[in-house]
């Protein structure tokens, strides 16, 4: 494989540098003439130049490699060089100039350490997940202590959703006050619950749930699945209880727990209760979901006054286009000028609709029609937030 010459003049001055600083060390410790080892590393040098004009980079690098000697002044040369690859996605070279690292016996223990972390990145971004587990255990049991490595094996778990694995490390920067742990925690405390609810398992469910809430009695995915759980033990009181308590601390995430409420108001048969909530949660913060179910409930219960007068507010409050193709809809049997393209407007409103951005991550701006409590784009935890 090739790189271009632009990596390859940063790759040899690093290189010429690393190899003088090196080499004028050794020169003074030895107290030898300067010029005694010149001739030899001059044709090696002049040996490389003739790879690289030949095109051959590999062996090029591995002359490079090989004329500087790994020591104290050195060392950074060569992190460097295996960094630059493993940046540039040429992961093996990278791979290979670490393992040369620890290979060698002159390394004290700091430089050992410095050599496995970069090899276990470059085995991570490779997708060796195992290797770079190993070693980030390694790290660890050299340093308990060392955060980088735990941090490390924690993203690598929650890479694999080994979230058992991710709740054990987490809990360990838990216990160090990490900032971001506890709420690192938790999630990991709230995938695990996910799993046993799939599973049907709720039993284990609610344990893992009990401790997120636990750690952080304000975890807002941990009471939305624990009202599932109760609506799966049929406990409408307990589910209600949760509803209004999110209602009243969280209502900017109503459109999460929207869905619940109308089937636990619905479940008991209270269409009045149901839309007496969705006006409450429409004053404290008026979202378009929570209009269009109000809408859609007062014209199932043929309450048509009070459907106009909220239709009015909501359309003064709000650009959406549901809204409009509401209206549209709702007045159809009216004869208007706008009768003969009203289906093309609604066709198009609704295509809009279904193309709008429902949440933003409000660290990266990576934006989505759907809730990501681990944002794809960053990776991090409750970062999303409703548009």
């Amino acid at each position: 494989m090739s790189i271009d010459y632009w990596s390859f003049s940063i790759i040899l001055l690093a290189l010429l540098i690393g190899w003088v600083v090196g080499w004028l060390s050794r020169a003074k410790k030895t107290k030898k003439s300067p010029h005694s080892d010149i001739p030899n590393c001059s044709d090696s040098y002049i040996q490389g130049l003739n790879y690289l004009l030949a095109n051959k980079s590999d062996k090029a690098i591995e002359l490079f490699i090989d004329l500087i000697k790994v020591d104290k002044e050195t060392m950074e040369t060569h992190l460097a060089l295996g960094n630059l690859f493993r940046s540039k996605g040429e992961v093996d070279r990278a791979i290979t100039i670490h393992q040369n690292l620890i290979a060698r016996p002159n390394l004290d223990q700091n430089q050992r350490i410095m050599a496995i972390s970069e090899l276990a990145e470059d085995y991570l971004k490779a997708g060796l997940l195992d290797r770079a587990e190993n070693l980030f255990k390694e790290l660890i049991q050299i340093n308990p202590k060392n955060v980088s490595a735990q941090r490390k094996l924690l993203e690598l778990y929650s890479l694999e959703k080994s979230w058992e694995q991710a709740k054990d490390a987490a809990q360990v920067l838990f216990d160090m006050n990490e900032p971001d742990s506890k709420l690192i925690l938790t999630h990991c405390y709230c995938e695990i619950a996910e799993k046993h609810l799939r599973e049907g398992n709720l039993r284990e469910t609610r344990s893992f749930l009990k401790k997120a809430i636990l750690i952080d009695e304000r975890c807002i995915r941990a009471k939305l699945l624990l009202i599932d759980v109760h609506l799966n033990d049929n406990d409408l009181q307990k589910a209600t209880q949760l509803i209004r308590e999110l209602a009243k601390v969280s209502p900017q995430f109503v459109e999460l727990y929207l869905k619940s409420a109308k089937e636990i108001f619905l479940i008991r048969g209270s269409s009045d209760l149901y839309q007496k909530f969705l006006s409450e949660q429409y004053d404290k913060i008026p979202t378009n979901s929570v209009a269009l179910d109000l809408l859609k409930s007062y014209l199932e219960t043929e309450k048509h006054e009070l459907l106009m007068t909220f239709l009015k507010k909501a359309l003064k409050h709000s650009e959406s286009v549901m809204l409009l193709d509401f209206a549209f809809q709702y007045f159809k049997s009216r004869p208007q000028p706008l009768n003969e393209i009203r289906k093309d407007l609604s066709d198009y409103f609704l295509k809009m609709e279904n193309l709008r951005i429902a949440f933003i991550c409000n660290v990266c701006g990576y934006k989505s029609q759907a809730m990501n409590w681990n944002c794809p784009s960053c990776k991090s935890w409750s970062s999303s937030k409703p548009v």
